[in-house]
């Protein structure tokens, strides 16, 4: 599978390696985060709804998680607990939506409340990561001495508003002692780069993982695991958007949001000061993209194609938020997408895809004909009696999703199946 950021190592392989040479594997008592005060963050959003590889729904998979965390953790280690996306559905299109759960105290003191919140979290709404960490920043006390530890549990890019890399290292630079580790809970290309730049910028680190067993070690991992010194970035890097669209890609500074430069399928690779950018795909931002002194970042979008699309066109929206990232048609029947997951629509209905980095995606829905059909039209309906559509003299065919469906011909309801690409015709007698 391609890499979005192709100088990131995945630590997935290395995982056993770094907790047996870390020495976590249960907590001892003789822990390294003396003096450290920690924040666990856990996403709610409404895409934690989802499944993981093995079918486990990923909030489920995640309480679980902290449930073996929380147990062992060290009873005098200092914690909080921060969730977010839980509170409001996704129609509310609430962009605040966080909340601190339990607050600061010893883990003999707060576990038992920890473990209560988390089994009553549902996924629900966006994810706010800028947001959520300036509010967790400010849950730290002043009068707190040594480091501060947020550990972010995510599995889902920004969907509102402003580059979570680019806040991540503002507030390292405003408090010196502020470290953010990361951890990517079964995430796409985009997501987990997103990941990586946060942690980089403060000196954390960035864990993946797949499964709730996993996620419980990697919890329990980013606690121990000391910050180190951010590097400091002064020089030049490079670019890349591999197959990139003649229309190009907006690249525009993640800090002062000004335009620095375009990429194209004519120039696909441009230099630029290292630092933290977005950059344009479709009607879609790759937020957070970070490009290093004398390396190169390689994003590579995905590409949506329909075959037999409808004059009308299809919207593609993000399956979490329902914002829209592109449209598809008879006339332009394919679109370039950010990795993740999304639902491109026929009518009232969605046909849920996951796109991954490089990806040539290509969707073959089935069509309903009707021969000599009446200028009336004839509504098309799911078994379930959802009017999906109708065809007429005027649109004598209409392009759906795999499915049960009936048709009304003359006044009889007549039903049919549609597989991939496969046409129903019907004649009018």
């Amino acid at each position: 599978m391609p890499s979005a950021y192709r100088r990131f190592l995945s630590l997935t392989w290395a995982l056993p390696l770094f907790l047996a040479i870390s020495g976590w594997g249960g907590m001892s008592t003789a822990s390294a985060i003396e003096g450290r005060t920690v924040e666990l963050i856990l996403d709610a959003s409404g895409s934690m709804a989802g499944k993981l590889d093995d079918g486990t729904v990923k909030i489920v998979a995640a309480r679980e998680a902290v449930e073996r965390f929380i147990k062992d953790l060290p009873q005098t280690t200092v914690i909080a607990f921060r969730a977010y996306g839980h509170q409001s559905a996704r129609e509310e299109h609430n962009r605040q939506d966080t909340q601190v759960l339990v607050g600061f105290g010893s883990a003999a003191e707060q576990s038992a409340k920890i473990l209560t919140r988390s089994k009553e979290l549902r996924a629900r709404g966006y994810t706010p990561i800028s947001y959520v960490l300036e509010q967790a920043a400010r849950d730290f006390h002043r009068e707190m001495t040594g480091e501060r530890a947020i550990i972010l549990v995510s599995d889902g890019k920004e969907t509102c508003d402003g580059d979570p890399c680019s806040v991540a290292r503002a507030l390292h630079e405003s408090q010196a002692q502020l470290v953010i580790h990361t951890v990517g809970f079964g995430v796409d290309e985009a997501t987990r780069g997103q990941r990586e730049c946060i942690a980089s910028v403060t000196g954390g680190t960035y864990f993946p993982a797949q499964d709730a067993g996993t996620l419980g070690q990697v919890l329990g991992a980013a606690v121990e695991t000391a910050s180190v010194t951010p590097k400091e970035e002064a020089g030049m890097g490079f670019l890349e958007v591999e197959s990139a669209t003649i229309q190009g890609h907006q690249v525009s500074s993640a800090v002062s949001g000004e335009v620095v430069g375009n990429v194209s399928s004519v120039t696909s690779v441009i230099e630029l000061p290292a630092g933290i950018y977005n950059v344009t795909v479709g009607s879609s931002l790759w937020k957070s993209v970070e490009v290093r002194t004398g390396e190169k970042t390689v994003l590579s979008p995905g590409q949506l194609t329909v075959e037999n699309a409808s004059l009308q066109g299809h919207r593609v929206t993000n399956s979490e938020t329902g914002q829209e990232h592109g449209r598809v048609g008879a006339i332009t029947n394919w679109t370039a997408l950010l990795p993740g997951e999304y639902d491109v629509w026929f009518g009232p209905l969605a046909w849920r895809i996951h796109i991954r980095a490089g990806e040539e995606l290509q969707l073959r829905p089935g069509w309903v004909q009707v021969k000599g059909a009446d200028i009336r039209g004839h509504k098309v309906r799911t078994s379930a009696g959802q009017e999906v559509g109708a065809v007429s003299a005027t649109t004598n065919w209409i392009p759906l999703p795999p499915g049960a469906y009936t048709i009304e011909i003359d006044g009889k309801t007549k039903s049919f199946t549609l597989t991939e690409a496969q046409e129903v015709e019907f004649r009018r007698e």
